[in-house]
């Protein structure tokens, strides 16, 4: 979705542009917002400029979604103003993109209300109408006017720009029925649309949900590079911490905003009020010990470390795997056995799919791992194989009698709309008894997780989405497991109840299982990975998944090292001089790229002439193509040669 007040010109100048770079975009004055009949925000002001890359956030509920749609004008505050800039021009990711049933991929790309993509839309139609009647007058005079348009918009490069994102981000199928995609990549093509806009502010919201994490690490070296502002709804505090230098924060009908990144703003967030009840005195605890935890930074491999580093084993060697197990924790309440659990030569394929090869792996207490890959390498199989929801193909599973599984899984459970919270939780528990011997009710529960206590008799039904992964979350540690499976555990989850969840799953005794995007959740609550492959296959690397990237990279640094004769070549090569037959070539070459802008030119003119023939578009379209692709390789080789006669 893209809104705009006053296009920016296709013939904008470079002074123009530096002007955009410092102008502001948005204002906000005294605003309040009632949806409802609650209030949302209360006479809040703030501003968003060009130059600005801010993080919103705020608790489920709070107003972050009617707030952004009162920022593009999808709707209107109840009380003050908002003003815009006539060259605001605004480009958003939804939190779930929406499309039709027949759409294709370039169909929901191209259907975005910019005067780009409608130009490049209705070309792509008038082209095909062309091929099916070439003779059709109306067609050829669109067909005309068309690409005038296309040329005065500078349109030509947007489709193989589209289609260079997409493949970017391993779309590879252009006509695929959006219907037809998973949820990620359903949120990739949104964000294709997105980028490809002539923006001048981004709105992602949530834009890191159904993402793998290859793709969220590559969009933020994407936003990194980016000279635009954007906005972002979000939870990943990478994404705070590494690309954004404004917050703002909706919390109790407020608008508080904190200049810099996340470190600073829980520096400034937990200074920012008098503690006055327990519930802020708890947030404000969970606050300092987290950015003790990110003022350290992820810890980075020791490079002369190589013991550690050696520890990117196949987890088939148990005896390797011996010498890096997870030191036993207490026992909690629900004892964990000897036996835990014994995975013996599990396989399992979906067709002739195979996702997991014959895999072992004994589990001893304490151990908290993660499970990255791409998406449909089977991390959420491996979690339903080992919570019972499938069977493998081969080999067996052998848990512990005292062994205890609490799966929190991708959707959730099916809760009943007519119970109330307490009673939903009173149905599965009573209480629940810690690893220290104390015991938490229901309600100490909810307390935990920040539920106020006017939600406590609250239908099941009025409460948010959020709001009941939340309350799922308590329902499952009411079960009292000592071996705990997370799937995406992140998604919907606030910045606070995410902060609650690390705390609990630092204290947790037992096992823990867990897949997420979230690369800041798996450091802090991970020491151990499982990673897939798209072959079936699973290693074992000892440490964060930080510590992980690192090593990647340290590998990739080392083979880049030892193979430096085919670099020293080419740096060579550009270091040489001309030779004759190039030099003659070269000083030839600025007359000949002129020459074919002018045919270009004379083949573009013979498109719009009154008197042009229709039964020669085939032939002039296909020699108008083969001039500019010439002109393209001409412009490259006159780079090259200029580059070697030191130009």
């Amino acid at each position: 979705m893209s809104i705009s007040k006053g296009l920016t010109s296709p013939f904008e100048t470079l002074h123009d542009r530096i002007i955009l770079k410092i102008m502001n975009l948005i204002s906000i004055d005294n605003i309040s917002i009632n949806r409802g009949g609650n209030n949302l925000v209360a006479g809040s002001s703030f501003g968003i400029d060009s130059e600005d890359k801010i993080a919103l956030i705020g608790s489920n509920g709070c107003g972050k979604s009617s707030l952004i749609s009162v920022l593009t004008g999808d709707s209107e505050a109840d009380e003050g103003q908002v003003s815009r800039n006539n060259e605001l021009y605004i480009s958003r990711v939804e939190q779930q993109p929406s499309f039709s049933d027949e759409e294709r991929v370039l169909d929901f790309i191209f259907k975005d209300p910019s005067r780009q993509m409608e130009l490049v839309r209705d070309y792509e139609l008038c082209s095909r109408k062309m091929e099916e009647n070439a003779q059709d007058e109306a067609v050829l005079e669109e067909f005309h006017t068309l690409t005038e348009q296309m040329e005065k918009w500078n349109c030509w490069e947007l489709e193989s720009r589209i289609k260079s994102l997409l493949s970017e981000l391993k779309i590879t199928d252009f006509n695929a029925p959006m219907k037809s995609l998973s949820g990620g990549m359903v949120k990739k093509a949104a964000l294709v649309r997105a980028l490809c806009q002539d923006y001048n502010l981004l709105i992602l919201d949530e834009p890191t949900n159904h993402l793998d994490i290859p793709t969220i690490e590559w969009l933020q070296e994407y936003l990194m590079k980016s000279d635009k502002a954007f906005l972002l709804v979000t939870h990943d505090r990478y994404f705070m911490e590494n690309i954004c230098n404004r917050i703002l924060e909706i919390d109790e009908q407020q608008v508080f905003q904190y200049k810099g990144n996340y470190s600073r703003y829980l520096d400034q967030k937990a200074l920012r009020q008098n503690i006055e009840n327990r519930r802020q005195a708890r947030i404000e605890s969970i606050l300092r010990q987290e950015l003790k935890w990110i003022s350290r930074g992820p810890r980075a491999r020791a490079g002369k470390d190589k013991k550690r580093t050696a520890n990117f084993y196949n987890l088939m060697d148990e005896k390797s795997r011996d010498a890096v197990s997870s030191a036993e924790f207490s026992s909690s309440f629900r004892r964990l056995g000897k036996k835990i659990l014994h995975l013996k030569n599990i396989e399992f394929s979906y067709g002739e799919k195979k996702v997991i090869n014959p895999f072992t792996y004994q589990f001893r207490r304490g151990e908290r791992i993660g499970l990255i890959g791409p998406n449909g390498s089977g991390k959420t199989t491996l979690l339903n194989l080992i919570s019972g929801a499938l069977t493998p193909e081969a080999g067996s599973i052998d848990m512990g009698i005292n062994t205890h599984i609490g799966y929190f899984d991708q959707t959730g459970s099916v809760l009943k709309s007519d119970m109330k919270v307490m009673e939903y939780l009173h149905e599965h528990a009573e209480k629940i008894t810690l690893a220290d011997g104390s015991i938490l009710t229901p309600s100490q529960l909810l307390e935990r997780f920040l539920f106020p206590k006017s939600l406590y008799y609250t239908p099941l039904g009025d409460i948010s989405g959020g709001e009941r992964r939340r309350l799922y979350l308590i329902r499952i540690l009411l079960s009292n497991p000592n071996f705990l499976l997370f799937d995406e555990p992140t998604n919907d989850l606030d910045l606070q109840t995410l902060t609650m969840l690390e705390d609990y799953l630092m204290d947790f005794p037992g096992c823990l299982m867990l897949v997420s995007h979230d690369r800041y959740f798996l450091d802090r609550v991970t020491d151990f990975q499982f990673v897939f492959d798209t072959s079936g296959t699973i290693h074992g690397f000892s440490g964060t998944y930080s510590e992980y990237k690192a090593l990647l990279s340290e590998q990739k640094s080392t083979e880049t090292a030892a193979a430096p004769k085919k670099e020293n070549r080419q740096v060579i090569q550009r270091e040489r001089k001309l030779s004759y037959k190039e030099k003659t070539e070269y000083e030839g070459m600025e007359e000949y790229i002129l020459d074919l802008e002018g045919r270009i030119e004379e083949k573009e003119a013979a498109f719009s002439a009154p008197g042009f023939d229709p039964e020669s578009a085939g032939a002039l379209t296909a020699e108008y193509d083969a001039l500019k692709q010439e002109l393209e390789e001409k412009y490259a080789r006159w780079e090259e040669l200029s580059r070697l006669a030191g130009d």
